[in-house]
């Protein structure tokens, strides 16, 4: 039985082998009748990654029913030089409006999360995002009174000591933790998957220049990811799921911070093996 739903369109089929030499799991071969197919009783060892739906000149491939015509269109011939700008441009933002993204943008930004590459295509990531202004403020409220408890004490608890340089700003009712930001990301990886300390990192780099290009701020958010592991309640009133660890936290929101220009980092290091 073709679990794996592979077919392949004669009329289509230029037979080039593309899908075959591109088949990481080296289950595809050439047919007694010309045409790609699959290597009987291998199919358990695809990982899913449809490469060769991707990869087929002439979209005469198909694989688990999805149909090639209605992928995405990909162009290559892009401005590399637009793209280092925005590399290059890419900003830490910690300052936000206090109002919600508009929703066509926020959903043009977690549409995009299906993209995103995991170690052997396993995509165990789970994604909690905070996608309104309301919501972020209960969280931060919650945060912002647990840490101002544990700081009274006299000596503060070793949890909050890395806190403590913060704690006039704190006290003035800053918002030091989540940056005033309107939104939040949390990504978990589960954690018997392949990657799950990279994983979260690779989908939230593609997350920040996917969102710097639409003009929404971003910032990596090592408070508010030590905050999650400081209260484990946080964990389970954003929903992450048991055996699923949270491995990084983004803050995001409209912005009317504006960077004309990019820094002028010192040359990175860099050292070729011979």
């Amino acid at each position: 039985m073709n679990q794996l739903k592979f077919t392949v369109d004669p009329a289509k089929c230029i037979r080039c082998g593309a899908c075959i030499r591109d088949c990481a799991p080296a289950i595809l071969k050439f047919g007694v009748s010309g045409f790609p197919e699959l290597i009987e009783g291998e199919a358990s060892s695809c990982t899913k990654c449809q490469h060769c739906l991707a990869v087929c000149p002439e979209a005469a491939v198909s694989i688990f029913g999805r149909e090639p015509g209605a992928s995405l269109p990909v162009e290559r011939r892009m401005d590399s030089d637009r793209l280092l700008s925005l590399i290059a441009g890419r900003r830490s933002f910690r300052s936000y409006r206090r109002e919600n993204l508009d929703r066509d943008i926020l959903e043009k930004l977690l549409s995009m999360l299906a993209w995103v590459p995991t170690g052997v295509n396993s995509h165990s990531l789970d994604f909690s995002v905070v996608s309104d202004l309301s919501v972020m403020d209960e969280i931060r409220s919650y945060v912002n009174s647990r840490i101002l408890e544990m700081m009274k004490f006299d000596p503060p608890p070793a949890a909050v000591k890395g806190l403590m340089r913060y704690r006039r700003q704190i006290l003035e009712g800053r918002d030091v933790i989540f940056r005033g930001a309107p939104h939040m990301i949390v990504v978990s990886a589960k954690e018997d998957s392949p990657c799950p300390a990279i994983d979260p990192m690779i989908a939230l780099s593609y997350f920040e220049l996917y969102a710097q290009s639409l003009g929404v701020g971003t910032v990596w958010c090592g408070l508010a990811m030590g905050m999650l592991l400081l209260f484990p309640e946080l964990r389970t009133r954003i929903g992450i799921p048991e055996g699923w660890r949270p491995g990084y936290v983004m803050l995001f929101g409209p912005t009317d911070l504006r960077y004309p220009r990019a820094t002028q980092p010192e040359a990175a290091r860099i050292h070729f093996v011979k």
